[in-house]
């Protein structure tokens, strides 16, 4: 499903000593869609239409001159109309250019990762079982807003530029990641840093712990993530955090079941918030080719003036046509975002790598 190019370095060789065995592959993806939407409510915010998301991923791996492994890589991606989900800024080109930059250093089942958006995290969704697409994204859209409620990320800092460690346990991947802002801001310009400190204070720095694999069992995927948030001036009102997400899914034979809860427990200066997201999956495989799946999720805002729960329910059909890959999910969601707000959606999707 996925070719490859593979070209020797020998450009490379003349910049860094000791690339002459190094070995650079392309790889990529496209992603189409057609989403329609009815918003119960406000009918005026219904809506149709396409989407996309291409990308294209340069990587490089090879030998140190002391011995140790090295990869490194970047990625640009463009999203349609989004600016980006690495990007605070208001233009494509911007966020085209900060998705999965890293530099690995590995010594046995150790790697050292500089970069942002590469070590593993929880930004993924484990109950869509059948689908390419979380339940958030599914039914995003409706009352002309994107999906703010559920929780995926978590406050990860993932995705901003950091230092992070990875242990292969052999029954899994153990994870620690430094950032020294939490916002998913670029990285700025290699010899002209010139963000003030009150600034980086504001976004606050932040760690990440994480663990996932399959603890020696065939079929089972576990996951448990935590990170903390918290500013280095206390008389900043901005928001210190602690989340976590735990996520379970175990398939036997054609039946595929899961289930994730994660909670984000968010401080100010006047007050404290704890929110909680839960969703679990079913899915059964009918053929080689065909999934059907159906997932269910629900977030509590844990907030006494939003008493609203958000539930969303999707059904979706995955079909492999070996390299093209297309789905159909149709989702139903009430009181999206924590609004009075009901709605129902279609998303039909074509993906391919290479």
């Amino acid at each position: 499903m996925k070719n490859k190019l593979l070209t020797t370095t020998a450009i490379a060789g003349l910049l860094v000593s000791g690339a002459a065995f190094a070995q650079t592959t392309v790889s990529g993806n496209l992603d189409l869609t057609y989403k329609g939407f009815s918003n119960k409510t406000d009918k005026a915010k219904s809506g149709r239409g396409f989407g996309k998301e291409s990308q294209i991923n340069i990587t490089n791996k090879g030998k140190l001159n002391n011995g140790m492994d090295y990869v490194a890589g970047f990625s640009i991606e463009h999203d349609g109309q989004e600016s980006g989900s690495q990007a605070n800024s208001t233009t494509s080109g911007t966020a085209m250019f900060n998705e999965n930059i890293y530099i690995d250093f590995i010594s046995g089942k150790t790697t050292l990762t500089i970069g942002a958006d590469h070590i593993q995290n929880p930004d993924y969704e484990i109950t869509n079982l059948a689908g390419v697409y979380d339940l958030d994204d599914v039914v995003s859209g409706i009352n002309g807003t994107g999906p703010t409620s559920y929780l995926t990320a978590i406050g990860s800092p993932y995705s901003s530029f950091g230092l992070g460690l990875t242990q292969d346990l052999g029954v899994g991947k153990f994870s620690v990641y430094y950032a020294p802002s939490q916002a998913a801001i670029a990285g700025a310009s290699d010899g002209g840093f010139t963000t003030h400190s009150s600034y980086v204070d504001g976004s606050n720095s932040t760690y990440e712990v994480g663990f996932r694999g399959n603890l020696g069992v065939k079929g089972l995927d576990a996951g448990l993530f935590y990170n903390s948030t918290d500013s280095n001036d206390k008389g900043l009102n901005t928001n210190s955090a602690d989340n976590y997400k735990a996520s379970l899914r175990y398939i036997a034979g054609a039946i595929s079941v899961a289930g994730s809860m994660a909670e984000q427990e968010t401080n100010t200066t006047s007050a404290s918030t704890t929110k909680k997201s839960k969703s679990v999956g079913v899915a059964f495989a009918a053929s080689k080719d065909l999934s059907i799946g159906i997932a269910h999720g629900r977030t509590d805002a844990g907030v006494k003036s939003t008493p609203l729960d958000e539930k969303i329910t999707v059904i979706s059909v995955g079909y492999s046509l070996g390299p093209v890959g297309l789905g159909v999910a149709v989702g139903k969601v009430d009181n999206y975002n924590h609004a009075a707000v009901d709605g129902k959606t279609a998303l039909f999707t074509a993906t391919t790598k290479f």
